[in-house]
């Protein structure tokens, strides 16, 4: 039985999906099922390290990524995938203070959550993304 293809996503290109950082595995798990559920292709990574070993094809269209992470911050992971010449969309969740979200800001964000969040804000940051992706 031939699958139609899907007449949003170019032939030869990958899915688009969403990268999830953040330490705190039942969160990633919730948010993973909620973007599933949405129609959104998500990857859990309990890490920034995690997330640099990864073997999932390309780069992803957005990253959700926790600030505070062991090992390397949210903040450095942003960095080093600059200094890569890597810049997808990052949505910033933190369950911490107003001054990391004012600096979440100033770091080019593509938006910023605190801790505990509807997943209907979430999935909103992430939507314009997918769009764009599946349109270029």
């Amino acid at each position: 039985m031939n699958v139609p293809e899907d007449p949003l996503q170019p032939s030869g290109h990958h899915e688009p999906w969403v990268g999830i950082v953040d330490d705190d595995a039942s969160l990633r798990s919730a948010l993973a099922r909620a973007l599933r559920w949405n129609g959104i292709r998500a990857e859990t990574f309990e890490s920034a390290e995690e997330f640099l070993r990864r073997d999932a094809a390309g780069e992803p269209e957005c990253i959700v990524l926790d600030i505070h992470l062991p090992g390397i911050s949210g903040f450095e992971l942003q960095e080093l995938l600059a200094s890569r010449g890597v810049r997808p969309p990052i949505i910033f969740i933190t369950g911490h203070d107003d001054a990391l979200s004012q600096r979440a800001q100033v770091h080019g964000t593509s938006g910023h959550l605190r801790k505990p969040f509807d997943t209907g804000a979430l999935v909103a940051l992430i939507r314009p993304h997918l769009r764009a992706a599946i349109l270029d």
